[in-house]
């Protein structure tokens, strides 16, 4: 019965947002329109209320935290996820409505502005105000484990795929600021290790820095976020051995470079080339060859020399970490690039030849060193 009354009750507006009023549908309701149920009833308990404030926008929360001192004081304390939409949420008297230690992720929507819309190729830009707001906001939060910046429902960052329509005069130094004052919270202890940030800025390594040899912005990167991100960092304008020799200074960073899974996790960063292979009836059809950058090569070269025994590592464990999951078959065998081969074996990573088949450089229908 109590389900029923709430679903009589229960609207959907434009842009998906749930709402409960007596108002019917299409009619926005007033704040005083907000929760029409007598709330000193309690028909839902804070914990479920508090629940179902983790799928509103901000803007809608505030609203709700208005309405009664029940969903201030008691419903408020209990949200757990913040959808921030306009730069105007992002202020420390809006903090201050929830528990700021229960908070544990916040997704912030408005750091990347579209300009021009209206032209046929659109162009992005990143806004200062929203970025120099949300170091200060954060901080209000000392548990949070996670922080999107501009990120789509399914976790990719927009900026992977608007990184060459930013305007660049603008956003690098938004970006390069942005990234110091997060730098900066991860070392006076206001953001936690196990604090994830992701985003444009922080996924796609070309908006953390454009100079083409190390710069005091990407040590400072490598030297401040939490090592696993500190560790996928391969964008940075340092060296390869230099990135791996500030993060085995950090607290924990030997034991993170020593681990098995980040072998596999390099393994399966691999590119595919196509190569033409001539079948039983004299006829050729393209299959596709495994290969690693440069980059890969030389961090598995440093961490199987200095860090991590490839003597734990499996025949099974290497060939499912490079075989992609829709391609390994039964008998199916792996195609595999010869000098790559070579190098993994040489640094005592077990490859299973009974799985993998070689291919040669000649054979490969693009520039190897296109790759490596």
């Amino acid at each position: 019965v109590l389900l029923q009354k709430i679903t009589n009750q229960m609207h959907c507006t434009s842009n998906g947002t749930m709402i409960f009023s007596s108002n019917p549908p299409g009619k926005r309701p007033k704040v005083h329109d907000f929760l029409a149920f007598d709330l000193s009833e309690k028909f839902l308990p804070a914990e479920l209320w508090g629940h179902i404030m983790n799928y509103l926008p901000l803007s809608d929360v505030i609203q709700c935290s208005a309405v009664s001192p029940f969903m201030l004081k008691e419903v408020m304390p209990r949200v757990r996820h913040l959808s921030v939409f306009k730069k105007g949420g992002l202020r420390a008297t809006v903090a201050r409505r929830f528990g700021t230690k229960n908070m544990k992720q916040i997704d912030i929507y408005c750091l990347i502005n579209c300009v021009d819309p209206n032209e046929n190729e659109e162009k992005f830009s990143l806004c200062q105000k929203t970025a120099s707001c949300i170091v200060p906001f954060l901080c209000n939060f000392p548990n949070l484990r996670s922080v999107g910046l501009d990120v789509d429902p399914v976790g990719i960052p927009l900026g992977t795929y608007f990184h060459d329509t930013f305007t660049e005069a603008d956003s690098v130094e938004v970006v390069r600021s942005l990234v110091r004052s997060i730098c900066g919270a991860y070392q006076n202890g206001s953001f936690s290790q196990q604090l994830q940030i992701y985003g444009p800025a922080f996924q796609a390594g070309t908006f953390i820095c454009y100079k083409s040899h190390g710069c005091s912005l990407c040590k400072m990167y490598c030297e401040s976020f939490p090592v696993e991100q500190a560790v996928n960092a391969r964008a940075t304008c340092i060296s390869v051995s230099e990135r791996l020799q500030i993060i085995a200074n950090r607290p924990g960073g030997t034991i993170y470079l020593k681990s098995k899974a980040l072998i596999l996790e390099l393994l399966r960063s691999n590119y595919e080339v196509p190569f033409l292979v001539l079948n039983s009836n004299n006829s050729f059809k393209t299959e596709q060859a495994k290969l690693f950058s440069k980059t890969v090569i030389e961090e598995l070269e440093i961490l199987c020399t200095k860090f991590f025994d490839t003597n734990t590592l499996t025949h099974d464990e290497v060939i499912d970490a490079l075989a992609s999951e829709d391609e390994w078959k039964g008998d199916r065998k792996i195609w595999l690039v010869q000098q790559c081969y070579e190098k993994l074996t040489s640094l005592g990573i077990p490859v299973n030849k009974t799985f993998v088949s070689l291919v040669g450089e000649k054979v490969l229908l693009s520039d190897l060193h296109h790759y490596m």
